[in-house]
């Protein structure tokens, strides 16, 4: 916790003692229930931490400087809640939903919710592009989030009908995508963004640069 609060500065955005308290509340749940949901194959501390909170902890550095203070956010294949839910604690003033089609773990993120006694955390058991009509709570917000959800051009046709009018979509990538390969390009003209930043950022544990890509919707 002490490299993470370490990381975290020096990306300018420190942790208080309260927020990595919180972190620290969230990911011993996680190792206690992954035995019997399989949340994840990363059952090691320092990956936890180092891994899946630091993702989620240089987001926020980045994403505070460009949304609203009180942003709409949403988690789209939270999985175990790594992004969302660390996410909602370094950023208590954000309203976060998160959206996971897997019954199991569903059912796990309503108990970490609870267990955390974060409040604006919403969870909802729901596969993207499928179903009914897009409800309020799935719709316009200021920011939606993936991490390995699919492969990019995938994920930005999920994420898109989603997304507020001025709003963004942050995905997590392990390389600079390339906006001239061609599957990549047809989704971004079907999907109506681009790119509006590419942020890079080195896990705590890593010796190579990870990316942070922004889209924003095209002007009209």
């Amino acid at each position: 916790m002490e490299r993470l609060a370490e990381a975290a500065a020096s990306w300018g955005a420190p942790l208080n003692a309260v927020a990595l308290e919180n972190i620290s509340t969230y990911l011993t749940f996680v190792r206690e229930k992954n035995e019997e949901v399989n949340l994840t194959a990363d059952t090691d501390w320092d990956d936890l931490v180092l891994k899946h909170a630091a993702d989620a902890v240089f987001a926020a550095s980045v994403l505070r400087t460009l949304l609203p203070k009180n942003p709409r956010i949403l988690d789209l294949g939270s999985g175990a809640g790594f992004i969302g839910i660390v996410l909602k604690i370094v950023w208590p003033e954000a309203e976060v939903t998160l959206m996971e089609s897997v019954e199991r773990k569903y059912r796990f993120l309503n108990a970490a919710a609870t267990r955390t006694g974060l409040k604006g955390l919403r969870v909802l058991n729901r596969r993207a592009g499928s179903g009914a009509p897009l409800t309020a709570y799935e719709l316009d917000h200021d920011l939606v989030i993936e991490r390995a959800l699919a492969e990019l051009p995938e994920a930005l046709r999920l994420c898109a009908p989603m997304l507020g009018r001025s709003g963004l979509i942050a995905a997590f990538q392990s390389d600079e995508p390339d906006c001239a390969e061609p599957i990549l390009a047809k989704a971004l003209v079907a999907t109506g963004v681009k790119v509006l930043k590419s942020c890079p950022y080195r896990r705590p544990n890593e010796e190579r640069d990870r990316r942070l890509v922004l889209f924003t919707r095209k002007e009209d």
